[in-house]
């Protein structure tokens, strides 16, 4: 995504007031999001400068994103017990599922897109029809 094989040093994003729990590339490699304990979701932008644009929805960390096979969609999970999907090419919401009685640790789309899979601190595994 960056070049860095003329660097000694990583570059460094900032902008979470949070510990970053999540990160995700986009399947095109253009867009990196990240996930925080300041209940937040950054998507990082294909530049060196370190800019993202900020997705606010979550009442809890956000601890787990996944996009869609062809990008155009991101799967969001948090400790609120919901997760969220956001359209990549407005950072809109689209839609939110409702159903762990505890922490959601990790959603995943299925390959086409048509499900989701979820696992909770409530030790249940959700399948859910997109």
């Amino acid at each position: 995504m960056w070049n860095l094989s003329c660097r000694n040093k990583p570059l460094v994003f900032k902008g979470h007031a949070g510990e970053v729990l999540a990160l995700e590339y986009s399947p095109n490699a253009t867009l990196l999001a990240s996930g925080s304990k300041d209940n937040t979701i950054r998507v990082w932008t294909h530049t060196v400068d370190g800019k993202s644009k900020i997705i606010k929805g979550h009442h809890g960390p956000v601890r787990s994103l996944n996009f869609s096979f062809d990008g155009q969609y991101l799967l969001s999970g948090s400790d609120d017990k919901t997760m969220k999907i956001w359209d990549m090419s407005s950072l809109k919401f689209r839609a939110s599922y409702i159903g762990h009685k505890n922490w959601v640790r990790s959603a995943r789309f299925s390959p086409d897109a048509s499900l989701i899979a979820s696992g909770g601190e409530d030790k249940k595994l959700l399948l859910w029809d997109v």
